[in-house]
């Protein structure tokens, strides 16, 4: 298996540089395992939790990539820059665990569009996001 993938993603159109034999075994294992999740929570002065994130860190031919699943302010402590400071801790967390990026989905009508474009996030060019609902 790892050499069929290897050779086919390695190949146009995809062109991906595994040239890491330790990196393509961790993506693998990745794929195949599931002890990647890594969670976080905001807290107020109280130690209520007010925000989270929640994702998981995988392997790549370019780095280690933390993809957030969910990313949450509670309502009521929205607008006032708590999310932008969540983010930002998150970064440097994740900096001390030398994962290179962070990578999500959101929608172009959601306020959270604007507020990760804010928060340093470019759109992707290369990507197109993709779903199919399974027919009955």
């Amino acid at each position: 298996m790892k050499q069929i993938f290897v050779d086919v993603f390695s190949a146009e159109p995809w062109n991906d540089k595994w040239v890491d034999d330790a990196q393509v075994d961790s993506y693998l294992k990745d794929l195949t395992d599931y002890g990647n999740t890594l969670s976080f929570v905001l807290v107020d002065e109280s130690d209520a939790v007010i925000g989270g994130a929640l994702g998981y860190v995988t392997n790549w031919w370019e780095g280690r990539e933390y993809y957030i699943k969910e990313f949450f302010v509670k309502e009521s402590e929205q607008k006032q820059g708590l999310g932008s400071f969540f983010m930002k801790e998150l970064s440097v967390h994740l900096k001390t665990l030398e994962i290179d990026y962070i990578t999500l989905v959101t929608d172009y009508s959601v306020p959270a569009f604007s507020f990760y474009k804010k928060n340093g996030f470019k759109e992707s060019t290369e990507t197109a996001f993709m779903v199919r609902r399974i027919p009955d």
